[in-house]
């Protein structure tokens, strides 16, 4: 007597990976930057006389501080756009 096969068990719907973390290290590593590159930039100002060495450090937080925003910039358009898409998924019933 032969056993009859096991049935297949459905397979559950691919789990949906959301990238919250990643978004959040963006936005937040680049206000950071942003932040402390400005308050570099003032405590230099305050500090020294326009040395050179001053004027290298003051180029380079400068530089920080537009890297900083951008990287904010694109976090916060990163986590719209995660809204917009987990909504719209939500709306359609495919989540």
């Amino acid at each position: 007597m032969t056993t009859p096969p096991p049935t297949p068990t459905p397979e559950a719907p691919p789990r949906r990976a959301y990238h919250v973390t990643p978004i959040l290290i963006t936005l937040v590593g680049g206000i950071l930057l942003a932040f402390g590159s400005c308050v570099g930039f003032v405590g230099t100002l305050s500090s020294s006389g326009g040395s050179k060495q001053s004027t290298m450090l003051n180029a380079l937080f400068a530089i920080g501080f537009f890297v900083g925003g951008l990287a904010a910039i694109v976090g916060a358009i990163w986590a719209l756009g995660a809204i917009v898409a987990f909504f719209s998924r939500a709306a359609s019933g495919e989540q």
